[in-house]
C-alpha cells in the first residue's frame, strides 16, 4: 500500500487514496485523505506529539471515554460499534449518526503521542469506505520527536 507522510505522522493507504489536505477550506486545514476514484467521505487526522514531561500512557478505556465525551459535546447519542483495544498502540472508536451524517471517531495513542481521527460521509454510504478507513487508521506511525531521544537516554 502507498505511504502518505505528513509532518507528524505517516499512514499506509489503499490505491486511489490521496492527501487532499490542501483542498480543505480552512485557515489551518486538518490532515485529510480521501479516495479520489469513488470516494464518498473524508478521513481527517489531528495529531499531538509528546513534547516532554510526564508520559500520559492512556489505556484504551481512557481513549474510549474521550470518544464518548466528543460525541456528547457534539450532541450525539451514545456511540455504536464501539471498539477499545490494545495492540501496537491503544485504540478506541465509535460511530455516530444524525440525519444524513455518518461519523466514525477514533482516538489512538502509543502511550506518548495521540491521534484524533474522524471519517465522515453521508449516512448509508459508510459501507463503501469504512473498512479502508479502519486499515488506514491502524497503520499510523507517529514521527519521532526530540523527546524520544531524551527518553532513550534515561
Amino acid at each position: 500500500m502507498p505511504l502518505i507522510e505528513f509532518k507528524s505522522f505517516a499512514v499506509d493507504v489503499p490505491g486511489g487514496w490521496e492527501d487532499i489536505s490542501g483542498t480543505v477550506d480552512a485557515p489551518e486545514p486538518p490532515f485529510t485523505v480521501a479516495c479520489s476514484d469513488t470516494g464518498v467521505g473524508a478521513l481527517q487526522f489531528s495529531v499531538a506529539l509528546f513534547n516532554g514531561g510526564e508520559i500520559p500512557d492512556p489505556s484504551s478505556l481512557d481513549l474510549l471515554e474521550m470518544v464518548k465525551r466528543f460525541g456528547t459535546a457534539k450532541g450525539f447519542e451514545e456511540p455504536r460499534d464501539v471498539v477499545a483495544e490494545s495492540c501496537d498502540f491503544r485504540l478506541a472508536a465509535g460511530s455516530f449518526s444524525r440525519g444524513c451524517l455518518f461519523l466514525r471517531v477514533w482516538q489512538l495513542s502509543d502511550g506518548k503521542n495521540f491521534a484524533f481521527v474522524t471519517y465522515n460521509c453521508e449516512s448509508g454510504e459508510e459501507g463503501k469506505e469504512l473498512a479502508d478507513c479502519e486499515r488506514i487508521v491502524r497503520s499510523i506511525r507517529f514521527a519521532r520527536t526530540d523527546s524520544d531521544d531524551d527518553l532513550a537516554l534515561q
